[in-house]
């Protein structure tokens, strides 16, 4: 969401929302849309599929059935400025235990995978050869700011009932949260009964929308969502996701 949409739902101050600012900023997230890049826009080095950039001495991973899947790449300094949780620059790049026969699934242990490499510079792309299909989508980042769109996302209590069922209403309205994709911010979801955070401790790190064009999909057309301890994101450590 746009802060400026955000300020409009407090400036019109239905059901007394004007009054429920403070606690509603206070459960407001940063969050970057990840867009599809377009031929005006200078072309970096962020993107889904492809062939990685990774360090000389990378080994690529693999699970028990074969090779992790790339999924994407996302140069942090690409990301406008702004207050957020991640590393200011360096590069996470995606993969996850997709397989053509979908043995694996999301609910298996180390699914996905995020390789965080601080130097840039040096790193060289890695062609792997059982994933002949090399094509790329380059993106870009957009900063918005985030607010539940289900009242079990909020931590505390501090809307009554019509509120509550406003703000949300509102939220899906303002923003394209079926179709976008997403780092930081609150998962989306429509298809289970429950926030998918283990516990408090963790936050949302990748919400990926499907894409089709490029064998991007998960459980019949949904979202890849990718979870860290907020702990380890203040310390730029994504080894368990």
């Amino acid at each position: 969401m746009d802060i400026r949409d955000f300020n409009e739902i407090i400036i019109e101050g239905k059901y007394d929302l004007d009054q429920k600012e403070e606690f509603l900023r206070s459960v407001m997230l940063p969050a970057i849309i990840i867009e599809q890049a377009t031929v005006f826009d200078e072309k970096g080095i962020s993107k889904y599929g492809g062939n990685p950039l990774v360090p000389g001495n990378f080994e690529w991973p693999k699970h028990e059935f074969g090779d992790y899947k790339f999924i994407a790449q996302f140069h942090l300094s690409e990301i406008p400025p702004g207050e957020n949780q991640l590393p200011k620059k360096g590069l996470l790049s995606i993969f996850a235990a997709h397989d053509e026969e979908n043995t694996l699934t999301w609910t298996d242990d180390n699914y996905a995978k995020v390789f965080y490499f601080k130097d840039v510079e040096n790193l060289k792309p890695y062609d792997n050869p059982n994933f002949p299909d090399k094509y790329s989508l380059d993106v870009i980042f957009k900063q918005v700011v985030d607010i539940p769109f289900k009242p079990e996302l909020y931590p505390v209590k501090g809307l009554n009932k019509k509120q509550m069922n406003y703000v949300c209403t509102k939220v899906l309205e303002r923003t394209d949260k079926r179709y976008d994709s997403y780092l930081l911010g609150y998962p989306y979801y429509n298809s289970l009964d429950a926030d998918p955070r283990e516990n408090d401790n963790w936050t949302t790190l990748l919400t990926l929308r499907y894409q089709s064009g490029f064998g991007l999909y998960w459980n019949d057309r949904g979202y890849l969502m990718l979870f860290i301890e907020k702990e380890k994101l203040a310390k730029g450590d994504f080894s368990n996701i």
